[in-house]
Order: C-alpha cells, then sequence, then structure tokens
C-alpha cells in the first residue's frame, strides 16, 4: 500500500488556530512594511519590498505545519513523485532526478531565521520539478510583480543567434541592440541561467522560450501584445534592485551603451496593510475559521502565475503607466547613459485578416495566401457555445476559400483536461466514443478510497452546461462515475476504480494507483459539412506551430493531433539548432489544495491534508496521461516532445504573427 504521511519533521496545527501565531517586533533599524504601505501600490521602490519582507519574524511554527502539509500532500497524492526519480529523460527532455519528498525533508533538518529564505527555499523546491502543476506560491512573498523595462529576444540574424532588445519600455530607443552582457556576463548565459530555474517544461529550450519576449493574443486587447518572458517579470525579490545591460547599438564599431535599470514594481492585488503586523495578518496568514478556499475565491491571485498573459500584460502596464506619470511631474534627471538613435526595427508585415474571435479560439486567414486560414489557440476552455462556434468559423473558412489551416499554439493556455477529445472532433471526427480517449491513472491512499465511496455519482461534472469538461465541484476526480471503465465498456457504475487498485514500483518505490481508465467519452452530433471540408480526416491540410510553451489541456489537444493524428508539427525558437517539445507539461490533472480540502468537506471527511498556514497558489498533479502503448507518463516520455520541423525567431516573424503563419505555410504547402 502507499506509504503514509511523514510527520516526524513537523507540527500539525489546524486551520482555526493560523491566526493565533506570534508575531514578534521587526528588527529594529527597519521601516518595516510601514513606508510600503505609505506608497499605497505606486512609485514603489525594491528597498520599500524588500525591507518589508525582512521585518517579517521567521515564524517556526508556521515553517513546520507548512513543511507538515506539503510533505502530506507530496509524498501521498502528487502522482509523479516516483517517477521524478527517473536519472534520464529522453531528449528533448532534460534534468536531474527530483526527490521533492527528500528536498522538503532536508529544508526541515535546515535551521532558518530568515521568513523569505524559508518560505522561498520550499518554493524554489517545487519549482526544480518543472512541472508547472506543481506549485508553492506563498501570497506574502509574491505579492509583488517585478518587471524590467527592457524585454529581450534571441532572433537568428545571418546565420548566428543573438540576444537582442525586444522592447524597450522606457522609449529610449533600444529595440534591435545586441545585449552584450548582463550584471558584467555574457547576456545569453545569463538568460539560459534563469530559464534553468522555471518550472514551465523539462526542455530548456522551451523554458528559454519561457525567459524571453514573446507575442501572446489577448481577449481584451483583441490582438497580440507583447508578453515580455519570466527574465523581465519575476514574483520573488530579485537579488539585486538593478540589472545592469551592456548593449551594442548600431553595428560593433559603436561605443557600448551601459544601461543600469531599476524594477518596476507593482501589487499583484490591492493589499491592505499599515505595518508589518498587518502584512502579516492580511497578506501572509490564511484567515482563522474561513471555509476550505474562501480566501482564494475571495482574493483570486491568478496573475502569481507570470504564465498568464493576460494578467502579466495588465499588471505591467499599469506599473509602466504609473512610472510614466510619475516622470512626467518629476524634474528632468540627469542622462547616465548616453542616448542612442532610435535602431532602424523591421518593416511592417501586412496583418492577416480576421475572420471571427471566440472565447477560446480566434480564426485568421493569411493575406498574402488566402488559401490559408490559421486558428490561434488561446486557451482550453471550450463550452457548448464554443463548439458551436468552431464549427460555424469552420465553415466561414471554407466559403473564403481556405483549403489548408495552420494551428497557432504559440504560448497557448491550459483549461479543462478533458477538453482535447473536443477539439481535435473538429478536423479527425470520432467514429466512436473512445477513439480520442486517452488513458489515464490516478494515485490512491486508503483516505481516497473512503472519499470515493461516499462521493460515488454525486454530480455530473457540469456536462449538461459545458461540454466534456471535468469540474472539481463535488467530488471531483475522486467520483468514479465520471470515468470510463474499460474493462466493462462503460462509466464506472460503481466504486471499483479506486477499489480494484495496482501497486507499481517506479524507481525503486511502491504507490497504488487505479487501474487505466479515461474522461467521460464525448461524441459531437454528427455534422455533415465536415465530409466537404478538404482539411477533414487530412493531416496534410493541416500544420501546428507552436513555441514549446503550450501548456496542460492545450498540450493534450496537441499530443492528440500530432501523436495520434499525425499532424505536423513547427517549433519556432528556442536554441538554434536543438529540438524543441511541442508542448510542455501534459498532466492529465492537477488541484489546489483548496480544493483537495472542498472535496473531503464535500463528503463529510476530514481532509488527510491542512491547509498550509500561509495563504498560498498550492498545487499537485494527482493523476496523469499516457500515450498509446506507452507506459511512461507523457510529463516524461520525451519520445513524444520534438517537433517534425524547426524555425528560427528573427526580427520580422517575431513581431509579425502574419510574417511566422506564412514561414509555415510555404514550407508546408509549396
Amino acid at each position: 500500500m502507499v506509504s503514509h504521511s511523514i510527520k516526524t519533521l513537523v507540527l500539525s496545527l489546524s486551520v482555526a488556530s493560523l491566526a493565533t501565531f506570534s508575531l514578534a517586533a521587526p528588527a529594529t533599524g527597519t521601516n518595516g512594511c510601514s513606508s510600503l504601505a505609505a506608497k499605497q501600490g505606486t512609485n514603489i521602490t525594491y528597498s520599500d519590498v524588500a525591507n518589508c519582507y525582512a521585518s517579517i519574524p521567521f515564524n517556526k511554527e508556521a515553517a513546520r505545519a507548512t513543511l507538515d502539509s506539503l510533505t502530506t500532500l507530496f509524498d501521498d497524492y502528487h502522482v509523479s513523485r516516483d517517477i521524478a526519480l527517473s536519472p534520464r529523460l529522453a531528449k528533448p527532455l532534460q534534468g536531474d532526478p527530483v526527490d521533492i519528498v527528500a528536498k522538503l525533508k532536508k529544508i526541515g533538518r535546515t535551521r532558518y531565521t530568515s521568513d523569505r529564505k524559508f518560505h522561498t527555499d520550499v518554493y524554489e523546491a517545487i519549482e526544480s520539478l518543472h512541472d508547472g502543476h506543481a506549485v508553492y506560491a506563498p501570497y506574502c512573498y509574491v505579492a509583488y510583480m517585478f518587471v524590467q523595462p527592457m524585454s529581450m529576444y534571441a532572433p537568428v540574424v545571418n546565420g548566428k543567434q543573438v540576444l537582442k532588445v525586444y522592447k524597450d519600455n522606457k522609449g529610449r530607443g533600444y529595440e534591435e541592440c545586441t545585449v552584450v552582457k548582463i550584471d558584467g556576463k555574457s547576456g545569453m548565459a545569463q538568460v539560459k541561467k534563469r530559464a534553468d530555474f522555471l518550472m514551465t517544461s523539462k526542455d530548456p529550450n522551451a523554458r528559454l522560450n519561457e525567459a524571453l519576449a514573446s507575442m501572446a493574443y489577448k481577449r481584451e486587447a483583441k490582438d497580440f501584445v507583447v508578453y515580455p518572458g519570466q527574465f523581465a517579470v519575476r514574483n520573488l525579490l530579485p537579488e539585486r534592485s538593478t540589472v545592469q545591460y551592456e548593449l551594442q547599438c548600431g553595428g560593433k564599431s559603436k561605443k557600448a551603451v551601459v544601461v543600469k535599470d531599476e524594477w518596476v514594481i507593482n501589487p499583484q492585488m490591492p493589499w491592505q496593510f499599515t505595518d508589518t503586523e498587518s502584512y502579516i495578518k492580511n497578506v501572509c496568514l490564511t484567515p482563522a475559521q474561513a471555509p476550505a478556499g474562501g480566501s482564494l475565491r475571495k482574493r483570486d491571485l491568478v496573475s502569481i502565475s507570470s504564465r498568464r498573459h493576460d494578467e502579466v500584460y495588465a499588471l505591467s502596464k499599469r506599473a509602466f503607466d504609473a512610472q510614466a506619470a510619475a516622470a512626467a511631474a518629476a524634474p528632468t534627471p540627469s542622462v547616465t547613459s548616453p542616448p542612442v538613435a532610435t535602431p532602424t526595427l523591421p518593416p511592417v508585415y501586412p496583418e492577416a485578416i480576421k475572420i471571427a474571435t471566440g472565447n477560446s479560439t480566434v480564426f485568421y486567414q493569411l493575406k498574402d495566401r488566402p488559401t490559408v486560414g490559421v486558428i490561434v489557440f488561446i486557451s482550453a476552455l471550450i463550452d457548448f457555445n464554443e463548439i458551436d462556434f468552431t464549427y460555424q468559423s469552420l465553415e466561414t473558412f471554407y466559403q473564403k476559400g481556405v483549403t489548408d489551416i495552420i494551428i497557432d499554439v504559440v504560448s497557448g493556455e491550459g483549461g479543462y483536461a478533458n477538453v482535447s477529445p473536443d477539439f481535435a472532433q473538429f478536423f479527425f471526427p470520432n467514429k466512436g466514443p473512445l477513439d480520442k480517449a486517452t488513458k489515464m491513472n490516478i494515485r490512491v491512499t486508503p483516505e481516497i478510497q473512503q472519499l470515493s465511496a461516499k462521493v460515488f455519482n454525486s454530480t455530473d461534472g457540469g456536462s449538461s452546461q459545458k461540454g466534456n469538461m471535468l469540474s472539481l465541484q463535488g467530488g471531483g476526480f475522486y467520483d468514479s462515475s465520471r470515468f470510463f471503465d474499460f474493462a466493462n465498456n462503460r462509466l464506472y457504475t460503481d466504486n471499483s476504480l479506486y477499489t480494484d487498485t495496482v501497486i507499481e514500483t517506479r524507481n525503486g518505490r511502491k504507490a497504488t494507483y487505479t487501474k487505466m481508465t479515461a474522461h467521460k467519452p464525448h461524441t459531437h452530433p454528427v455534422h455533415p459539412n465536415l465530409a466537404k471540408y478538404p482539411w477533414t480526416n487530412n493531416p496534410a491540410r493541416l500544420r501546428i506551430v507552436t513555441d514549446g510553451r503550450c501548456v496542460s489541456a492545450c498540450a493534450n489537444i496537441v499530443n492528440l493531433l500530432a501523436n495520434q493524428y499525425k499532424v505536423p508539427t513547427y517549433g519556432i525558437g528556442g536554441t538554434k539548432g536543438e529540438a524543441l517539445s511541442k508542448f510542455q507539461y501534459a498532466a492529465a490533472g492537477a488541484v489546489t489544495q483548496e480544493k483537495f480540502v472542498a472535496m473531503f468537506a464535500f463528503g463529510n471527511m476530514t481532509s488527510p491534508v491542512k491547509l498550509t498556514p500561509y495563504q498560498a497558489i498550492v498545487s499537485v498533479v494527482i493523476a496523469e496521461y499516457f500515450a498509446p502503448g506507452s507506459k511512461i507518463p507523457l510529463e516524461f516520455d520525451g519520445t513524444q516532445y520534438a517537433t517534425d520541423f524547426r524555425l528560427d525567431y528573427d526580427p520580422v516573424n517575431a513581431r509579425s504573427r502574419q510574417a511566422m503563419w506564412t514561414q509555415v505555410a510555404k514550407a508546408a504547402w509549396k
């Protein structure tokens, strides 16, 4: 059976006692959080945040309770606990084995005096899994977003890859200057060092794309906007108050320009506090006696994930707007860097024609190749209305003479894990309900078996309103009636999914899992128009373009289209000449600690995992997908990842999706 929770290192604390943790006085000689509070969210300096964080006394009891909660969650319920110990992953995936339980134990043995250092170490330990579903982000120390005025990218120019300024938000004209050094070291090496840290992928080149600037479609803007990348955007307090760049502008004969930029800082939420004590109470600690998940609903910090392009864009824009307003009202500062003339930017490529805009997808037609249509994938939140919209838009494509389609998943976001069969059916209609049933399994413990018995057949998962979606309301993943029973060729009619289990040994450790199952199948009603479309059941008329950052549910869609239906894929960016992944993490299902606790509450049971004492986004993977015929979970199965073809960013296609799409179209359909 699965091993039980590790209790030896930590002290259990009830949620009701969390607000009673003692608060030591702020360190003498600091202004604590008072100066930060007085700024009211504007003109915040690095020292304001650093002094506030430093004034928070190390809370030993909270630290022990944090480790208790996280150790139980990751040891007993994180489905990737043991497979993450794999010594070697197939390329393009790379990475050392990670024993997350051992890392948490080591933190438990470390003597801390800094509260921020403790929580940062926990954050970074879980980040080392390179799994975007595995998160510990305490509001206390990710309350502010740090943004650099300059964002960078790595185009290939005259056959050589270089690091250049993509956008200078201060309007100094540094765009297209080469970034030679950052903080006195090789610029590219510094960016790759940052990329190595990021959680977002086990592929270093997908992480490199994540660290650098790109364009992402933003619903509110109804267009593509610049996403600065995670070198320029930080959640944790950066090591220094500034970043120094050595730029080469206008050719090697020109004198290097040295630029030292401070971080522009913006609160992720309108936090209410006046000093260190109220900061701890209102921002750090979980409210006492709060209902499960209540604080998260009150403060839905989706922006804490710097992968949320819409939130990053809004927060960074707000920060720069505030900075610009303050600069306009202040005396003109002395110039510390020599001004440079605005470099000549690449010519603007003609925009594609926008055909239709939905909540999850946007449809375009190329101006220079009108037989090519493009579907920009935004997120996997497809409901029945979106399904109808997509079919209508495909008919519009056909009426306008489109014969070939590019599916653009560059920076595509996640959503509902089981929406991939819905999207794939737009191009490859189901011949039977299990055509696109991707097999999966789930970690099981005695507590989960008890819960599953109580929540069996408790809800419909929202399927009556939202198509093939798996809601976490009610019993969530632990309601067997939502899953397919392959032994009897039907949905489960009893709780045997969680009682008729198997024990597997992975990398020397045993754990209990369900037998292979699948999400509830969903077949679209017959659409007679599909038969006349040239792309239906024809992968030769379809192409996927990706930068390797298509995440979660988006990844599951690409996995179906590319790996099962053989739609060719084009990867753009990363390191020139190296393989790039089709997608990032592709686990089947993740759950936050709030939802985990809420599912037990729904079953009138006490959760084996207590909420962490600090308000935080905490999540683990509890279910995993497998490629057909593979015994390696898709998250770790590098044989499924590499794109078929490679493209490099250049100064034109990095700023124009139409240019990128045209390159793909020319390569695909001569």
